[in-house]
């Protein structure tokens, strides 16, 4: 199988969400994965950049997708709470929205970890009560 078909699939894309993606039509996608039209490399390099994997993964130059892969395979696991918010993040199909979502993203952890701090619990059965340094 084509690795652009492969990885547009396992993202959950249809042709159409990749050529939004890389600002072409659906058709377009179709002619890189039959390889009917060779990629430039441009092409190549924001395939890339969009599925986070090297060049040489797509071009079939390398079986592992990057070298984060690769570290994470010889040293450890992601668990599935760390798999789940990759996942979640991998929905951001630009960088500039990546960056704000990461940016909100770390202020709500942040404020999760101070809320943790303060053992406030914040659970259905506890009324949540702030404390005077979280009012006002």
């Amino acid at each position: 199988m084509n690795r652009i078909k492969e990885l547009r699939i396992k993202r959950g894309w249809t042709q159409t969400e990749l050529g939004n993606a890389l600002n072409v039509k659906d058709s377009a996608i179709s002619k890189y994965e039959s390889e009917r039209v060779p990629l430039t490399a441009d092409t190549i390099r924001k395939v890339a950049k969009i599925f986070n994997v090297s060049s040489d993964y797509i071009l079939c130059l390398s079986d592992t997708p990057n070298e984060y892969t690769q570290i994470l395979s010889t040293s450890s696991k992601l668990t599935k709470k760390e798999d789940k918010l990759i996942k979640i993040f991998n929905r951001v199909k630009t960088e500039e929205f990546q960056e704000k979502a990461l940016s909100k993203f770390e202020g709500y952890i942040d404020c999760l970890a101070e809320l943790d701090e303060d053992n406030i619990t914040m659970g259905k059965d506890v009324p949540y009560t702030p404390s005077k340094k979280n009012v006002g």
